[in-house]
């Protein structure tokens, strides 16, 4: 992944590479160094607009709204080579000739998309951390009557499980990234997303992304907001893990809830 333009290359000279060569890509897979290259170029040129019409406030926002907008239009120059000269919902598809005039024309819109998108996920993500400490308050107040039902041992063994195969979780994750999992970028946030995360767990014993620096491995500055996102993405789905292994060995909750109010002073017997 090229993070700067090349040098001796115009703006307009990768538009023009990229309307050259998009015929070429028409069959997904036939070309990766070219699909690369092309997508590569969709980044750079979306960054260069964006930051020349000031679009953000928080110049942090400019790498991971150039890899949401870089990924929409890669998609919709492929399919519109698929669907030139179809009639779709009454309109006759005509072919893109120029990149960049369709990237101008769509830069606003997908500020507005990048934003919601971004809205969600941080909601997403707070609710996720708000169900998260709900779900540990309760199983305090619940611990002495779980416990006697050896579903402690039981959780343990889920949890561990699920951490030894972390790097499956953290691939999940991933995938929502536009680097191929052979690709030395998709190792290096990897690698970051690791090392933000052991920082994490050794200094505050959870996980919880710091509001200051992002470790960065091998990667630029510019990237510490993208990687950041992920990483917080990363803690949620870990989260949910957990949560979803206790669902599988926990007891049924009327039936605790009953023993914790000593409904009747009966005494409640449950098989293993």
């Amino acid at each position: 992944m090229l993070w700067k333009k090349p040098a001796g290359m115009h703006y307009t000279e990768l538009c023009i590479f990229i309307d050259e060569n998009v015929p070429l890509i028409l069959e997904p897979g036939k070309y990766p160094q070219l699909e690369d290259k092309i997508y590569n170029y969709l980044w750079l040129v979306v960054k260069a607009l964006a930051i020349k019409k000031r679009m953000f406030s928080n110049f942090s926002d400019y790498d991971p709204f150039s890899f949401y907008a870089a990924n929409r239009l890669f998609f919709a120059l492929r399919k519109n080579l698929v669907n030139q000269g179809k009639i779709i919902k009454g309109k006759e598809i005509r072919p893109i000739k120029s990149c960049l005039n369709y990237m101008k024309t769509l830069l606003y819109p997908m500020k507005v998309e990048y934003q919601n998108e971004n809205y969600k996920t941080v909601i997403s993500e707070e609710f996720v951390a708000k169900k998260f400490d709900a779900f540990k308050y309760e199983e305090q107040l619940k611990s002495e009557v779980r416990h006697s039902k050896e579903v402690v041992d039981q959780f343990y063994k889920y949890v561990t499980e699920t951490f030894r195969d972390i790097d499956r979780v953290l691939e999940k994750v991933l995938k929502k990234s536009p680097f191929t999992s052979n690709s030395l970028d998709y190792k290096k946030i990897k690698m970051s997303i690791l090392l933000n995360s052991l920082h994490s767990l050794r200094t505050k014993k959870k996980l919880e992304m710091d509001t200051g620096a992002v470790i960065l491995w091998k990667l630029p500055k510019t990237m510490a907001s993208y990687v950041k996102l992920l990483v917080n993405e990363f803690y949620s789905e870990i989260k949910l893990q957990i949560m979803e292994c206790y669902d599988v060995v926990s007891v049924d909750d009327i039936m605790i809830e009953k023993i914790l109010s000593g409904q009747d002073g009966q005494n409640y017997e449950y098989d293993d």
